[in-house]
């Protein structure tokens, strides 16, 4: 089944999605059991169609579809978010500005921050060199997690010597806070940059860039690829582990099956949680809502985490790195992992990263810091 790409700006307008949402919803309400915002509204998508939706409801959706895997008739609240956030943004009525600390295009940017003050570079490694094979790990990864990018890259270069390393956003993030021309402009870019380069093969451990990119970069003959599809050995483990499912991956489910297969190939014992693969509840990192509404981010970590809890499983192991540094901020008492750990032998910490990030904006030098990123 097709579904709607609610980021890339083709959800057809505002209208679009709420006249489809008033002729099929039957206000069954099953989303509402499932979704923290719509119980925060209070109304079934049905009504919030008919009277048009709010701009602070648009930017506090994280953009899941979890409400279109849970409804009968596949309809699309989060769609309709979207594209008010779109609409929102084109007319001047949210302060999307306000966020340009997070927009991946900017020459600095909080990510390029954190890369500067903790001195994380891949200079030593072939970037952006010409070839036909490519590694794409996404900003958050080899941001905040340069052991897992290099060890990547170090075992993909054993399948592909002349491999190179891109440390370039996806673009994601502008689509999702509404600025669709910004969004298509970098995508533009990245289009440009991988035809020049030469690469015929991106392979992506992100699962936002891979299901971001895919369509994009097909008519210009770029096939996109998980690091899972082609694993061969890894470190053999015995543990049991949970696994959460990324937002992207609900409808198609490539990373989750991919990634539990070689897990389950080394050994791992995996206890699945009551929500996963199309039904997976939200780290609480979707559609940026963390910047816009963090108290809500904060109870869909806990939500989520209490459910890890629940199974019993040693290890709780994600494949999106965002949701893997939320679930490690907040003490649980189950061990937090990102999926590559596994695979290579790694046993990194993430539960001071989100302090980490925080203290470059604490202080003196912290307003030194604020004021560089936001500069005009």
């Amino acid at each position: 089944m097709g579904r709607l790409n609610i980021v890339g700006g083709n959800s057809g307008g505002v209208f679009g999605n709420r006249k489809n949402i008033m002729e099929k919803c039957s206000a069954c309400g099953l989303c509402v059991d499932s979704c923290l915002l719509l119980q925060e509204i209070g109304e079934v998508p049905l009504d919030i169609a008919t009277r048009g939706p709010a701009i602070e409801e648009a930017f506090s959706c994280n953009l899941c579809e979890l409400c279109t895997a849970v409804c009968p008739e596949d309809l699309s609240l989060a769609g309709m978010f979207a594209a008010k956030r779109v609409e929102a943004v084109a007319n001047g009525e949210f302060p999307i500005y306000d966020y340009r600390y997070i927009y991946p295009d900017r020459e600095l940017n909080v990510c390029k921050l954190y890369r500067e003050k903790y001195h994380i570079d891949y200079n030593d490694l072939p970037l952006d060199k010409k070839g036909a094979v490519a590694f794409f790990p996404g900003c958050t990864m080899f941001t905040y997690a340069p052991a897992i990018t290099r060890a990547a890259f170090n075992h993909l270069q054993e399948l592909w010597p002349y491999i190179s390393l891109l440390t370039d956003c996806c673009g994601k993030p502008l689509y999702q806070m509404g600025l669709r021309e910004r969004g298509e402009s970098y995508t533009g870019y990245i289009k440009s940059k991988l035809i020049g380069l030469g690469v015929k093969v991106l392979i992506t451990a992100c699962p936002n860039c891979f299901y971001q990119l895919r369509a994009d970069l097909a008519p210009a003959g770029v096939e996109v690829r998980t690091i899972y599809e082609s694993w061969g050995e890894g470190k053999p483990g015995t543990s049991s582990v949970t696994i959460h499912d990324s937002c992207p991956d609900r409808h198609e489910g490539i990373f989750a099956r991919q990634v539990r297969g070689v897990l389950e190939r080394l050994g791992y014992q995996r206890v699945e949680m009551e929500h996963h693969g199309t039904t997976t509840f939200c780290c609480g990192s979707g559609g940026q809502v963390s910047h816009f509404r963090p108290d809500l981010a904060e109870a869909l970590i806990v939500r989520r985490l209490e459910e890890a809890g629940k199974t019993g499983a040693g290890i709780l192991a994600g494949y999106c790195l965002s949701c893997v540094l939320n679930f490690a901020r907040i003490s649980s008492g189950i061990k937090v992992r990102h999926a590559l750990d596994l695979l290579l032998g790694l046993d990194e910490d993430y539960n001071g990263i989100k302090e980490r990030a925080r203290a470059l904006f604490s202080g003196p030098e912290g307003e030194e810091n604020w004021q560089r990123v936001m500069a005009e």
